[in-house]
C-alpha cells in the first residue's frame, strides 16, 4: 500500500516545495492547482511516480469530487493527509474602483477552499485510519496576518482568520474519527506572492524591491524570512504518522513576527 498525499496550490511556493518534499520521500502526491501549466513545472521537479495533477479550482466542489475519485481509484492508494495551500493574497481593491473590490474571490479561494478541499479528502482519510490504525492529517494554511489587522487587506485578514476557526471546529468534528486538523500560519516567506506584496509597498513608499525587503526582514528577530522548503520542513512533520497528538491549532512559523 502507497501513502498519498493531496496538495492544493501546488503550482508554486509553499506548495509546491512541500509537494517535492513528499515524493522525495515517496508518497504518491495529488497536485491541484488553477494553472496547468505551473502544476506541470513542479510536477518536473519531483521525484517518483504515480502522482496525479488536478487542474481545477478549489472551491469547484462536484468537479474537486470527481478528480479525487479518479485518482484514488488506482489500487494500493491510501490518503493519509491533505495540504489545503490554495489561496490568493493582496488588498481588497487596487484602485479606486469600489466595483473591482476583490472580497468575494478571496473569501472564496481562502475560506471555501479550505473547506470543500477538507470536505472532499474526509472520505478518503477516515478509510485511511481504518485501513492502517494510524491517524490522519487535515492542514490548512493560514497566516501570521490572522492574528493582527492589516489596512486595506480585510478580506486576507478576514479569511485566515476564518481558516483558524474552521479548524477548530473540524478538530472537534473529526477527532473521533482519527483525523487530526491543524493550521501553519507563516509570516514572510520567500514566494512569488510575498515578492509581489513587497515590491507594492516598495512603489509606495518610493523605494527600491531590496530596500523594502531589507526593512521587512529588519523588523524580525530573526533578521529573515522563511523559505519555502522550511514550510514543506514543518507540513512534512504535520502530515507524518508522529505527528499524533496536537489538532485544532493554528502552528505560528514566522521567525518571531508574532508571538503569542
Amino acid at each position: 500500500m502507497r501513502k498519498a498525499v493531496l496538495i492544493t496550490g501546488a503550482g508554486s511556493g509553499i506548495g509546491r516545495a512541500t509537494a517535492i518534499r513528499f515524493a522525495r520521500e515517496g508518497h504518491v502526491v495529488f497536485l491541484v492547482g488553477r494553472r496547468k501549466a505551473a502544476l506541470e513545472e513542479t510536477l518536473g521537479q519531483m521525484s517518483g511516480d504515480g502522482h496525479e495533477m488536478m487542474a481545477l479550482d478549489v472551491s469547484d466542489r462536484s468537479r474537486f469530487e470527481a478528480a479525487l475519485a479518479k485518482a484514488m481509484s488506482k489500487p494500493g492508494l491510501t490518503l493519509c493527509g491533505v495540504f489545503a495551500n490554495a489561496g490568493i493574497g493582496g488588498a481588497n481593491v487596487y484602485t479606486t474602483d469600489p466595483s473591482e473590490d476583490r472580497w468575494d474571490d478571496i473569501l472564496r479561494v481562502n475560506v471555501t477552499g479550505v473547506y470543500v478541499t477538507f470536505h472532499v479528502a474526509r472520505p478518503y482519510l477516515k478509510d485511511h485510519v481504518e485501513r492502517t490504525g494510524e491517524v490522519a492529517h487535515a492542514v490548512a494554511t493560514s497566516s501570521v496576518l490572522a492574528r493582527f489587522g492589516v489596512p486595506q487587506q480585510s478580506a486576507y485578514v478576514t479569511s485566515k482568520t476564518a481558516v483558524l476557526g474552521l479548524v477548530r471546529s473540524l478538530a472537534v468534528e473529526w477527532g473521533g474519527e482519527g483525523i487530526l486538523v491543524n493550521a501553519i500560519c507563516p509570516g514572510w516567506v520567500e514566494t512569488d506572492m510575498a515578492r509581489d506584496s513587497i515590491q507594492r509597498m516598495a512603489d509606495a513608499q518610493g523605494m527600491t524591491f531590496e530596500a523594502c525587503h531589507a526593512q521587512q526582514c529588519a523588523m524580525l528577530p530573526t533578521g529573515r524570512m522563511s523559505t519555502p522548503e522550511e514550510m514543506a520542513d514543518t507540513v512534512f512533520w504535520m502530515l507524518s504518522p508522529e505527528q499524533r497528538g496536537m489538532t485544532g491549532q493554528g502552528l505560528d512559523v514566522n521567525n518571531g513576527s508574532w508571538m503569542s
